[in-house]
């Protein structure tokens, strides 16, 4: 198969499993499920058999010492010898915060020429192209499933995708394609930077390419400085705002058919209606005085596409929790930092989060009145 067939048949497995992720992730609530229902799969999806001992190695021993005690969860083989090493984390977890992990395990599996870190929905990958055996700090790669079912894949992450797949992993090739997507995304982030503050050196660099030589810094600061940013702001932005502007009037005119699209989509269920009585209902029993009491009658929600926004009074300061109707009974609530994701079969278990929540946007729209009024029922 050629690579442009290759990577168009990638793209269509890549949208279709994202959507079988997304539907099911509400049911995997530990590391085992996450791992079995969604990170397997998914690296059959990229051709390796996860059925094969001789493949895919669970718990793999990833330490320098002779009786290993840190292992890897996963780890692809390729003649005895792990060249993928696959790190999983429960459903809805922070990887920033556990990068430092597989980069332990990467650096002590000499063999292993990529690390891949997940939740079962978000997937980095690692190489490690600064330092040889040495872990990257930054992956150079990472995909969103979530993002993936709703919007599909670019064909950019599928080239670099198509690297991790069984069929094309080669540890010199997915090395080179790595450091280029690293050096792309840290030049955009340098010229952003430079746009919005230049620097001495890139003063100096655009005056010189115009003929101005030996500048001495207080001019720079005084006077270049400001213009050449302005002149990138220039170069950078108004061709995209002038795109912008032409293309305005024809997303006016089918603005007001693309909302009548959305609110059609947009079907209040059975499950979300017992939800908001259910919260209603439970608060007047969780809440302890007459303030907060009171206060229930303001609960409100409103409807999206895909989810169920509850609130107190005012939508976004008052915001409550997003409901999201599960499979198998399994739902998902998300709070507001810090209690995040909730993700259950017993609505019960939402009692602590849902109470200092509430009492916490009753407080914040009331004021000093809510703390008059706690004070008089004390």
């Amino acid at each position: 198969m050629d690579e442009a067939n290759a990577a168009t048949e990638l793209k269509a497995k890549l949208s279709e499993f994202a959507k079988r992720s997304v539907g099911i992730m509400t049911a995997c609530t530990n590391e085992p499920s996450t791992k079995f229902y969604l990170v397997m799969p998914f690296l059959g999806m990229l051709g390796y058999d996860y059925a094969n001992p001789y493949e895919i190695y669970p718990e793999h021993a990833a330490d320098f010492a002779e009786n290993p005690v840190n292992k890897v969860d996963l780890a692809i083989l390729k003649d005895g010898k792990p060249i993928i090493a696959v790190e999983c984390k429960r459903v809805g977890t922070d990887l920033a915060v556990h990068r430092g992990q597989l980069r332990a395990y990467y650096n002590a599996l000499v063999s292993a020429k990529l690390g891949i870190l997940t939740n079962g929905v978000t997937y980095e990958f690692f190489v490690d192209s600064d330092e040889t055996n040495i872990m990257d700090e930054e992956p150079f790669l990472t995909l969103d499933l979530e993002t993936i079912a709703r919007a599909g894949a670019t064909d950019e992450v599928i080239d670099a995708l198509l690297c991790a797949t069984k069929a094309n992993f080669d540890a010199e090739t997915i090395s080179d394609a790595a450091f280029l997507r690293l050096t792309r995304k840290r030049l955009r982030t340098m010229l952003a930077e430079e746009a919005s503050n230049p620097s001495e050196d890139f003063c100096r660099f655009a005056l010189q390419r115009v003929g101005l030589k030996n500048v001495r810094k207080t001019v720079i600061d005084r006077y270049y400085g400001p213009m050449i940013k302005v002149a990138l702001e220039e170069a950078l932005l108004l061709p995209a705002l002038q795109r912008v502007r032409t293309e305005m009037i024809g997303w006016q005119q089918s603005a007001g058919d693309l909302a009548e699209k959305v609110d059609q989509r947009i079907i209040t269920t059975d499950r979300e209606l017992a939800i908001f009585g259910y919260v209603r209902r439970r608060l007047a029993y969780l809440v302890e005085d007459e303030a907060c009491f009171a206060a229930i009658d303001g609960v409100r929600y409103k409807d999206y596409v895909g989810k169920l926004r509850v609130f107190y009074c005012k939508e976004h300061k008052g915001h409550l929790f997003d409901y999201i109707e599960g499979v198998d009974g399994h739902d998902k609530f998300i709070f507001p930092e810090p209690v995040g994701a909730v993700v259950t079969s017993n609505v019960l278990e939402i009692d602590a989060a849902l109470k200092a929540t509430f009492v916490a946007r009753v407080r914040a729209l009331s004021g000093d009145s809510f703390a008059q009024r706690l004070a008089r029922t004390a």
